[in-house]
């Protein structure tokens, strides 16, 4: 017993540093995008493309904060995945007052494919800019943001951008959930080593789905959204296919001019979560239990360690550990917008992404899962 008392002691040591090392670099290497740059004649023409499968309730501040973009050569198509709500009807109302918004519809699931993948690429053949932007229907966007964007991937010399968008949450589970997602991304990635092409760390070189930006021609080259199609986390995935084919994969700092409300309630965020836990460890067991291992060891435990008082061998660890995790969500809360109360809750949003996380392995295999009227396949 007081050898693996030791053992955790050390671990929590060792990860406290890992993690100030993680938070101080992939703070100056998540750059927020500047100023949008002197105006000129000639800008690089983009397709914005949307897929959307029953949004009638979150398209419509994602198009009218699109369609009040400071940019002058680009075009929306938005591309209706077969939704069951009035989203077709909405985006086609809206469109008839706007020449850059287009409505495509969608096409049948091919086998092989899953529906976002399969969205995505059909609106790449359609589209005619130089570069496209992916971007999700519950996202809204600074009146800038196009112009911003351009300026910061021709500045980084970048073939493709991603930037992660400010989380907005206001209910409870929201508050509590998501800032967590965020944190083991943000916090356990050694970023920069994730974006060379030999390096053992690409394997977790993902992308935000949210907010994709790509030029055509590396699209075309290496494949895009065909490379991922069978991938239900399809984002994770696509950022390793971009590093591993050699091309320059920027991330920035999207939380001035990006913004999305991923879930409205409890309920959503334990199915949405649910959707993507057991898929982002690649349905593998082993994995499944180290991502669980790390939200218990490393988000839950330090701070009960706290209970035992400073006689214990894992107090003083335990404290390090739960003020390093305080001290890194803290900074990504004021950073990127997060929500500040539930930075105190830290251990709580780990327990309750433990238990989404227990309850996506349900899912997937016993086949109750659905998303959006599809059902969930695993493998």
């Amino acid at each position: 017993m007081a050898l693996l008392a030791d053992m955790l002691a050390a671990y929590w040591w060792f990860l406290a540093a890992y993690l100030l090392y993680c938070a101080w670099d992939n703070t100056r290497l998540f750059e927020k995008p500047g100023p949008p740059g002197p105006k000129r004649k000639k800008m690089p023409f983009l397709s914005v493309l949307i897929p959307a499968r029953n949004e009638e309730e979150r398209i419509k501040p994602c198009l009218e904060s699109l369609l009040r973009q400071d940019y002058p050569a680009f075009e929306i198509l938005v591309l209706d995945d077969r939704s069951t709500d009035g989203t077709f009807n909405l985006v086609k109302g809206l469109s008839k007052h706007n020449s850059r918004l287009k409505i495509l519809k969608g096409r049948e699931l091919p086998e092989g494919w899953l529906g976002k993948p399969w969205a995505c690429f059909q609106l790449s053949r359609k589209a005619r800019g130089d570069w496209f932007l992916f971007l999700d229907a519950d996202t809204w966007h600074h009146p800038q943001m196009l112009r911003r964007t351009v300026h910061m991937a021709e500045q980084k010399k970048a073939e493709v951008l991603t930037l992660f968008t400010r989380q907005v949450t206001k209910t409870w589970m929201e508050a509590l959930v998501i800032p967590v997602m965020a944190y083991t991304l943000l916090a356990f990635l050694p970023a920069r080593w994730s974006l060379k092409k030999n390096s053992f760390f690409n394997r977790f070189a993902g992308v935000s789905g949210q907010f994709l930006f790509i030029r055509k021609r590396v699209y075309r080259a290496f494949g895009g959204h065909e490379t991922v199609k069978n991938e239900i986390v399809e984002d994770l995935n696509f950022g390793k296919q971009v590093v591993r084919n050699g091309y320059r994969l920027v991330y920035g700092d999207g939380s001035e001019i990006a913004f999305c409300r991923m879930y409205t309630n409890a309920g959503e965020v334990w199915r949405g979560f649910s959707k993507n836990f057991f898929p982002a460890v690649a349905f593998s067991p082993v994995y499944f239990l180290n991502a669980q291992a790390a939200l218990l060891l490393d988000g839950v435990l330090p701070f009960v360690a706290l209970g035992l008082g400073p006689a214990s061998p894992l107090f003083w660890p335990g404290l390090a550990m739960a003020l390093v995790a305080w001290g890194v969500r803290w900074l990504q809360a004021v950073r990127y917008g997060y929500h500040k109360g539930s930075v105190f809750f830290h251990p709580l949003g780990c327990l309750l992404f433990s238990l989404i996380g227990f309850n996506s392995v349900l899912w997937f295999l016993t086949g109750r899962g659905h998303w959006k009227g599809r059902a969930l396949k695993s493998g």
